[in-house]
């Protein structure tokens, strides 16, 4: 028997969700499917709603109360969300914003060894408008409330789930109905973190990649990621950042609004 998913994480980049599919996944009242990002309303539409029920077979969901996916590119893509509307009117939505320079940076960071090869953050910001439309989380937030009842999306905060992971995990078990006092080995892992990115490019280069893939997987990874992680690569005083947060100065005033929430240490006023 084929199924429909229940939830459906849509984003933001570069704002926890891989963390979340490996906490979702160890749940024993939760499915999600192995392959995290299953792209079908965005990419894949095209093979057909089955394709994508067959991603949550019974003999898959098994003895799961509840089952979703997370695909973090969804709430950018404005026929992603109406097509989800659609075939699954009823589905829990789960979006997680991040302050969107570093939300941005982040990305910039994660991509340089590949797709922003050759290229500084200050000129993929110029070049990759995607990039700076991605981080515009109020836009998208508004768009999906037009398409959703906001008793369907839970808006969580990247800046939450880093300070207290726990109360943000019990919030998602909560919205989606499953016992909310699981708790998952990944809880207090960051995954998805970028490994000392200027020496990471630099290694690639050389043919010795292998090296940071074997700091991630060794017992101290999680102590260089907090410890790389503590100061911010783009400071407060960079021009670039100061640039970009007056970019993104309304559409954080949007999010303010939106969720009755004051935001003042996005917007640096």
């Amino acid at each position: 028997m084929s199924q429909l998913p229940k939830f459906i994480c849509i984003g933001a980049q570069r704002a926890g969700t891989t963390w979340l599919h490996e906490c979702l996944s160890e749940h024993p009242d939760v499915y999600v499917p192995p392959e995290k990002e299953l792209h079908f309303f965005d990419r894949f539409y095209d093979r057909g709603i089955s394709s994508y029920q067959d991603f949550f077979k019974a003999e898959k969901t098994g003895n799961a109360k509840v089952w979703g996916e997370l695909t973090p590119n969804y709430y950018q893509e404005d026929q992603a969300l109406e097509r989800i509307k659609a075939h699954i009117p009823d589905v829990k939505l789960i979006y997680i914003l991040r302050e969107p320079v570093s939300r941005a940076y982040s990305q910039y960071q994660l991509y340089k060894p590949s797709q922003f090869s050759e290229q500084s953050f200050e000129e993929v910001i110029a070049t990759q408008p995607f990039v700076t439309d991605l981080s515009l989380q109020g836009k998208h937030l508004e768009r999906t409330y037009s398409l959703f009842a906001k008793e369907q999306v839970l808006v969580l905060f990247y800046d939450d789930l880093s300070s207290d992971p726990k109360s943000t995990l019990e919030k998602v078990y909560s919205f989606i109905d499953v016992k909310s006092d699981f708790i998952p080995e990944h809880l207090d892992k960051r995954i998805n973190r970028v490994v000392l990115p200027d020496l990471q490019e630099k290694l690639q280069k050389f043919g010795l990649g292998w090296l940071i893939d074997l700091v991630k997987a060794s017992p101290f990874s999680e102590w260089v990621k907090e410890f790389f992680h503590k100061t911010p690569k783009k400071k407060q005083s960079d021009p670039m950042v100061s640039q970009m947060q007056g970019t993104f100065k309304e559409d954080i005033k949007l999010i303010e609004k939106l969720l009755d929430v004051d935001l003042t240490a996005w917007r640096q006023d």
